[in-house]
């Protein structure tokens, strides 16, 4: 699977509109602090090539080069959370090792709530 052909960059994908497991940029903070004090992996992953602090961007490597443990929580954004929501759906059943949540809002809510 090549993960850049389940979306465009450049476009918001409704189909991710119906993703369940989401996150606010405040909820992304609080569980990242937890999970990171039981050793378990966060990473926040750029699907716009708009990186924002401590993001890497998407990569096929990123989720099929056994680079990062078994539980290991990949956040994804992308402009309106909605083409984020849709990889979401796509990888969950293919990496069940790993935990897929969608950055509700996108990084649209994400910079309204940094002011």
């Amino acid at each position: 699977m090549n993960i850049f052909n389940l979306f465009s960059p450049n476009a918001c994908d409704i189909r991710g509109k119906k993703s369940t497991d989401k996150w606010t940029r405040t909820e992304y903070f609080e569980n990242k602090k937890e999970l990171e004090a039981q050793w378990i992996h966060v990473v926040l992953v750029d699907m716009i090539n708009h990186p924002i602090e401590n993001s890497i961007p998407i990569s096929n490597e990123l989720f099929f080069g056994n680079k990062y443990p078994e539980w290991t929580y990949f956040i994804l954004y992308c402009h309106s959370g909605w083409s984020s929501g849709y990889v979401q759906m796509q990888l969950k059943p293919q990496l069940p090792q790993y935990n897929i949540i969608n950055m509700d809002g996108g990084i649209i809510m994400y910079q309204l709530q940094k002011r």
